[in-house]
C-alpha cells in the first residue's frame, strides 16, 4: 500500500498538494451563522464533492468573517480538501464591497471551475457580482445538480413559477460557473471527525463598505406590501363580524386584510382589496377567509394559495371545498378567540 493511499484511509488532508488537471477545482464561499458553519453551506460542500468526483478535482472553500478561523475544521470534517479563510474584524457584519473584494482577488489567483453559493441573502447579492466581474456564468437558485463529464459542464434544475415546473439551465462557455443553491435542498455530507486539514490564512485589508446601516430611521414607515404579494392574506366576507378585530388578526399575523365580492358590496373592504378573478388575484403562503361563503371568481383568484383556512358557519359553503383546513363556527367567535390566543 503506497503512501499516498494511506493518508487516504487516514482522512489527513496535507495543503500542499497539487491541483488535480482541469482547472481550479470546484469552491464553496462558506457562510458562518451563529458562530458555526451555516448548513447550506454543507449542502453545497456535499454537492461540490459529487461534481469534483466527476470533474478529478479538488474541492476548496472561502471562508470570510470575523474569528471564524477554528470553523475551517467543520469544513474539512465535511470533505473540503483546503479552506482559505480571511479572518478580519471588517469583514463583520457581512458587507458586499469588502467581501466581493478578496473572493474576485482569491479566485482571480485560483482560477476555479466551478463556485458555489447558498442562495441567501449574502450569496444571492455575492454570486451575480463575482460572476460579472470575472466574465463567468451564472446559475441561481438551483434544486438539483448534475455534471456534463465531457464538457465538464454543470447543469442545474431551477424552479419556475413557483415550483410549477424546472428548466435545466448550464453555461456550456463561461468560466468560472457560478451556481446559487436552494437551502434544505440538498443531503449534508458525512461528517468525518477524524478529518483534519490546516487552513491557509489570507491577508487582507477589507475596503469600506460602501453601504452602512446607522440605525433606525424615525418618522419612516415602509410602504406596504402589494395585495397581491402578501404571504398572508386574512379575507373578510359579510359574515365576517366585527372588521376590527379582523384587522387587528390581520396585523398581528403580518398579514394583508382582503375580501370577497360581497364584502366590498356591504363597505367592508375598498375595491383594491376584493379578491376576484375581476379584481385581485393572491397566492399567499396563508389565505385565512372568515365568513366568506365563496363563489367561483372568488375561488379562482385565491386557488393558487399554499394553505387556507375557511371560517364559516354553514357546513355546506362551498369554500369548505377549496379548504386545507374547515372551521364550522360563528366567524367572529373564532376570531376572537385567535386573538386572545395570539394575545
Amino acid at each position: 500500500m503506497d503512501a499516498s493511499y494511506l493518508d487516504l484511509v487516514m482522512a489527513q488532508q496535507e495543503e500542499t498538494f497539487k491541483d488535480a488537471e482541469g482547472g481550479g477545482g470546484v469552491w464553496v464561499v462558506a457562510e458562518s451563522a451563529g458562530g458555526e458553519i451555516a448548513p447550506v453551506t454543507l449542502e453545497a460542500v456535499g454537492v461540490a464533492r459529487t461534481l469534483a468526483e466527476s470533474l478529478g478535482a479538488y474541492v476548496y472553500a472561502a471562508l470570510l468573517g470575523d474569528g471564524v478561523r477554528l470553523l475551517a475544521e467543520t469544513l474539512y470534517q465535511a470533505g473540503v480538501d483546503g479552506v482559505r479563510v480571511a479572518d478580519h474584524p471588517g469583514l463583520s457584519p457581512f458587507g458586499l464591497e469588502p467581501h466581493l473584494g478578496i473572493l474576485v482577488d482569491l479566485f482571480e489567483a485560483e482560477g476555479p471551475e466551478i463556485v458555489l453559493f447558498g442562495a441567501t441573502e449574502m450569496g444571492r447579492a455575492l454570486a451575480p457580482r463575482l460572476a460579472q466581474r470575472m466574465g463567468g456564468g451564472l446559475i441561481e437558485r438551483g434544486t438539483r445538480v448534475s455534471l456534463d463529464p465531457s464538457s465538464r459542464t454543470v447543469e442545474a434544475a431551477v424552479p419556475m413559477y413557483g415550483g410549477e415546473y424546472f428548466e435545466v439551465l448550464a453555461c456550456p462557455e463561461a468560466r468560472p460557473q457560478v451556481l446559487t443553491i436552494e437551502p434544505g435542498t440538498f443531503a449534508r455530507p458525512f461528517m468525518d471527525r477524524y478529518r483534519k486539514g490546516e487552513p491557509t490564512m489570507l491577508d487582507v485589508e477589507p475596503g469600506e463598505p460602501a453601504v452602512r446601516v446607522l440605525g433606525p430611521a424615525e418618522g419612516f414607515r415602509p410602504p406596504e406590501v402589494g395585495l397581491s404579494e402578501a404571504s398572508v392574506v386574512v379575507a373578510v366576507g359579510r359574515q365576517a363580524g366585527d372588521r376590527a378585530r379582523v384587522e387587528r388578526l390581520a396585523e398581528m399575523l403580518g398579514g394583508r386584510v382582503a375580501g370577497d365580492r360581497g364584502a366590498w358590496d356591504a363597505g367592508l373592504v375598498e375595491a383594491d382589496q376584493v379578491v376576484d378573478v375581476r379584481g385581485v388575484r393572491v397566492s399567499p403562503e396563508v389565505y385565512l377567509a372568515v365568513g366568506i361563503r365563496g363563489d367561483t371568481f372568488h375561488d379562482a383568484a385565491m386557488a393558487d394559495s399554499a394553505f387556507v383556512v375557511a371560517i364559516h358557519a354553514d357546513p355546506d359553503a362551498p369554500i369548505f371545498e377549496k379548504a386545507d383546513l374547515c372551521v364550522t363556527a360563528e366567524p367572529g367567535e373564532v376570531v376572537r378567540a385567535l386573538l386572545t390566543a395570539l394575545g
